[in-house]
């Protein structure tokens, strides 16, 4: 089940119910906080796009810098650390958000 933020960011997005990659994004960056508050920096709304230079404009824990470039890369297959890097450095909600994106993305759940 969703968030109430998530289904806003479709919403908003006008994303079809098909697209699982973004469904993996946005699941991701509604359901952390942090990642909420910034959405703006992270995602271009107009042009339907991640603003893959946040990373240079955003100051992020390391545990939120991994689930972006984890999303990012569920979105685009952009470039990411090694699931090792990017699992040792979650903490029990994140890691359990990452893996709810993951099977969002190749339609396990």
């Amino acid at each position: 089940m969703q968030n109430k933020e998530y289904y806003e960011l479709i919403e908003r997005d006008n994303t079809n119910p098909k697209d699982n990659e973004r469904r993996a994004l946005f699941t991701i960056l509604s359901e952390n906080e942090e990642l909420y508050s910034k959405i703006d920096s992270l995602y271009d709304f107009e042009n339907h796009w991640i603003n893959d230079d946040c990373f240079e404009k955003i100051d992020f824990s390391n545990g939120t810098r991994k689930l972006v470039q984890l999303a990012f890369n569920l979105y685009n297959n952009n470039p990411s650390p090694t699931p090792l890097e990017i699992f040792s450095s979650l903490d029990s909600d994140n890691y359990d958000l990452a893996m709810k994106a993951i099977n969002i993305r190749f339609n396990k759940i």
